[in-house]
């Protein structure tokens, strides 16, 4: 691959950030740029798979992980909730990120993708459900589940209650 230099004039605290920023591989602040630079392309270019998505999503969040585990340790405190969605949410957006080229086969591989994304949805919602199993569940504030969880357990019973009344009719 032929290089070429690109000169440009950069703010001070865009070149801080810059070098305290951690990228796997890249140490110079030319590294660095490039890794940035192929990232973005491959983001845009729609060839980001999904490992690759999900690596760089984790990495995005990984600042807020790291402070608010601090917080947690700190403080003798956890949330199982931003545990479950800081570990789900990445997943759910990798393959948004990376299925954005459908390919020949477009109207299957939107059913495809349909079917992953409302897999990976309902697995987060059932592992914080069975937060609510338990009066204290493992939040900082345990009615935080309490709160949320009577409206969808609302939606769930009307739900149940319809297919029972679509399985009757069905007979």
């Amino acid at each position: 691959m032929q290089m070429q230099t690109l000169s440009a004039r950069i703010p001070l605290e865009d070149i801080e950030w810059l070098a305290g920023l951690d990228l796997q591989g890249a140490i110079s602040p030319s590294d660095k740029l490039r890794a940035l630079i192929a990232q973005m392309r491959r983001q845009f270019e729609g060839t980001l798979d999904y490992e690759r998505s999900l690596s760089w999503l984790r990495d995005l969040v990984a600042p807020f992980v790291t402070a608010i585990r601090a917080v947690e340790h700190n403080n003798r405190m956890h949330s199982e909730v931003l545990t479950l969605t800081a570990e789900w949410l990445p997943q759910i957006m990798a393959i948004l990120l990376s299925e954005r080229a459908l390919g020949k086969d477009a109207k299957k591989r939107a059913i495809d993708i349909e079917e992953l994304i409302v897999q990976r949805c309902f697995q987060l919602l059932a592992s914080i459900m069975r937060l609510a199993v338990t009066r204290e569940a493992a939040c900082y504030s345990p009615a935080v589940i309490e709160k949320h969880v009577s409206g969808v357990l609302e939606i769930a019973e009307i739900v149940n209650r319809t297919r029972k009344m679509r399985e009757n009719s069905d007979d």
